[in-house]
């Protein structure tokens, strides 16, 4: 299961950025949001974990467009350092 794991989500650096980040939010979310639950959902605990979820989605997509620039970058560094060889 945990070489499936590394396939489907730690192969490429937009993966690794995008699983990360992911991870995060979801801790962060669920650290904070317990007591911004009760303050703004009330009893309603359908919308603190709807909150955790939005947040955690969040992160992940900030994830994914940190890990798409930093492969462009590299991309753009194999290129010019190609170019300069040629």
């Amino acid at each position: 299961m945990a070489r499936q794991f590394v396939r489907l989500a730690w192969t490429t650096t937009q993966q690794k950025w995008t699983t990360s980040f992911i991870i995060a939010g979801l801790v962060l979310a669920s650290m904070i949001m317990p007591g911004l639950g009760i303050a703004v959902f009330g009893t309603a605990f359908a919308g603190w974990w709807l909150a955790v979820f939005i947040t955690t989605v969040f992160f992940g997509l900030v994830g994914n467009r940190v890990g798409v620039g930093r492969e462009k970058a590299t991309l753009m560094r194999q290129a010019q350092a190609d170019a300069r060889q040629d």
